[in-house]
């Protein structure tokens, strides 16, 4: 068995490969033309992407706060822990309640024109980059620190 501390590296690409399809789906989407049906294939994916990446946002995140007290608990950096803690429950937040938003819309059967959207797109992107920049903290724990890094 793996130990615990391994689930969080493994989940957390789950988030972001849906974040980054879910953006680029909806950006191909509004460069086409809107949602004419919002119970419609393309609604639905767009839909059921959203909903996938808040569900993976948090279980990444708390497999991510095992992970994290694991790392407190062998003294791993505290500073650049606290900080990839606290992007890591800001994009877990963040992705959580906008999987609530569109899946509120779509069982509301509210249809979506192309500027609703395009701002849709531009709020994934928002989300891409807050994911990327927690990302790139968490690299920055396994990498310049060896947070998680097993040695023979």
């Amino acid at each position: 068995m793996l130990p615990a501390e391994l689930f969080h590296p493994i989940a957390i690409h789950f988030p972001i490969v849906l974040t980054i399809l879910l953006a680029a789906f909806d950006l191909g989407w509004a460069s086409r033309s809107p949602f004419p049906d919002h119970r419609g294939a393309a609604a639905r994916i767009s839909t059921g992407l959203a909903l996938l990446a808040g569900v993976a946002a948090l279980i990444a995140f708390a497999l991510g706060d095992i992970a994290y007290d694991i790392a407190v608990a062998r003294g791993g950096p505290a500073d650049a822990l606290e900080i990839h803690e606290g992007l890591g429950s800001m994009t877990a937040i963040a992705l959580a309640a906008w999987a609530l938003v569109r899946g509120w819309l779509w069982w509301r059967g509210r249809g979506l024109s192309r500027r609703s959207v395009a701002a849709f797109a531009t709020v994934e992107a928002a989300a891409i980059v807050l994911v990327i920049v927690t990302a790139f903290y968490g690299g920055t724990l396994v990498y310049t620190y060896g947070v998680g890094v097993t040695t023979t």
